[in-house]
């Protein structure tokens, strides 16, 4: 077990549960599978359901990517091989309306301009967006609107990726978190960030600490 990593997880106030979960859905979505099986470690000790980091695991498709996604969910199937009965897949409609209604809790006032943005960097993006990504992943029970908001920001805190990262903090202190939950999981993923989300993590930090980021 890397001495970081669980100073991370275990040595600041705040949620250890929850950034335990934020660190896996990232170091999953950035292909730092060696962290994987520590954090799974850390979760064992943490008395984690195994459902809970199920759901971290299948949000891993809306910002990793299907491949990465899988191989997340074959370490955890390594510790819990019972995967559960499967979430009832709603129709098309159905996941356009939620996913709609999650973009617009994240997105707020900008959610139209955010989703016309979209459309102009391919006609096809905000259905993909919407009916995949919302409605079929960020949309599921098993976590709170707030907590996968902080995993996403877990996950692009560590991509480096300053404008969605932004965009999500905001999601996060719409939804349920503060700024000091915020600045937790941020901080938490600072021991673990390649050299160029650094910079893009203290920057939504100061950020924070500024007020800038208001929901």
């Amino acid at each position: 077990m890397p001495q970081d990593l669980e100073d991370a997880v275990l040595g600041a106030s705040g949620d250890p549960g929850l950034r335990c979960l934020a660190l896996l859905h990232g170091a999953t979505c950035i292909g730092r599978f060696d962290l994987v099986a520590a954090l799974h470690e850390l979760a064992d000790r943490l008395a984690i359901p195994v459902e809970r980091r199920r759901e971290a695991a299948l949000q891993v498709a809306a910002y990793g990517g299907f491949p990465r996604t899988i191989e997340g969910l074959a370490l955890l199937a390594e510790r819990a091989p019972s995967a559960g009965p499967a979430a009832t897949e709603r129709t098309a409609d159905d996941r356009r309306r939620a996913g709609r209604d999650v973009w617009d809790k994240v997105y707020a006032e900008q959610a139209d301009e955010v989703l016309a943005w979209l459309g102009t960097l391919a006609p096809e993006l905000p259905g993909w967006v919407l009916d995949d990504a919302y409605g079929r992943v960020l949309s599921r029970p098993g976590l709170s609107l707030a907590e996968r908001e902080l995993l996403g920001v877990a996950a692009l805190a560590l991509m480096g990726l300053a404008s969605p990262l932004a965009s999500h903090v905001r999601g996060a202190l719409r939804n349920g978190s503060n700024a000091p939950a915020v600045s937790d999981i941020l901080r938490a993923c600072r021991g673990l960030a390649p050299p160029n989300a650094q910079a893009v993590i203290d920057q939504a930090l100061q950020r924070l600490d500024r007020n800038v980021l208001r929901p």
